[in-house]
């Protein structure tokens, strides 16, 4: 899967339980937690979409303070 690729599956799954969101958003660095795109209950099942995305687990003990900051962050964090 391609960085452009990756970006857009975590936007739409973020769009998928925003229906509210404008087209585009979010955008790559919008703050998901801080403008209440993302619950605690969600970042959960993030996680696990972001495991599908890379087809391996995440070891929950590697993960650390922001990786659900942003797109970008998540990106940065389970895909570079």
């Amino acid at each position: 899967m391609t960085e452009p690729d990756v970006r857009e599956a975590l936007r739409s799954w973020i769009a998928e339980r925003n229906p509210e969101l404008p087209p585009g958003e979010p955008a790559d660095d919008t703050r998901l937690i801080e403008r209440r795109y993302l619950t605690s209950l969600q970042v959960a099942d993030l996680l696990l979409f972001v495991e599908e995305l890379r087809q391996q687990p995440i070891d929950p003990a590697s993960l650390r303070p922001g990786v659900f900051r942003s797109i970008d962050a998540i990106h940065s964090a389970f895909f570079s």
